[in-house]
């Protein structure tokens, strides 16, 4: 019986070893996967062609209109293109970005004010001039 003990404190002490050891060992760690780098793509400009307006705007008497706001606006998108103020003979001149049909909308003193429409390819002839009228 003795030998019993002796063989079962053995097998226990050898036991005891073997689970110290397996706490001991650290455990694989775990390489990082490699994640691949994305190269940035180049982002696509917008081009944004502009045309030169230029003209003068007069009166119902062909007097030059002076010191006028006028405003480029879009027809499709209403958004406004430009801005402009006629100087004392009521020449203007003003880029804005290319557009089918623009309305143009003129004011003096915000009292009197008018608006019309036109395409762009009519304004884009020379010496264009519009009629104020209110």
């Amino acid at each position: 019986m003795r030998s019993v003990w002796i063989a079962l404190s053995l097998i226990g002490l050898m036991w005891a070893q073997e689970e110290s050891r397996v706490q001991e060992t650290p455990s694989p760690r775990k390489t990082p996967r490699s994640v691949p780098k994305v190269k940035p793509q180049p982002q696509q400009e917008e081009v944004i062609v502009m045309e030169t307006l230029s003209g003068r705007v007069v009166n119902k008497q062909g007097e030059g209109a002076a010191n006028l706001r006028i405003w480029f606006v879009d027809k499709a998108t209403g958004k406004v293109l430009g801005e402009t103020r006629t100087d004392n003979e009521g020449n203007f001149a003003l880029a804005i970005p290319r557009t089918d049909t623009l309305i143009i909308r003129m004011s003096r003193e915000g009292k009197e004010f008018m608006e019309k429409e036109y395409p762009l390819s009519d304004l884009l002839q020379s010496e264009v001039e519009l009629l104020f009228a209110p």
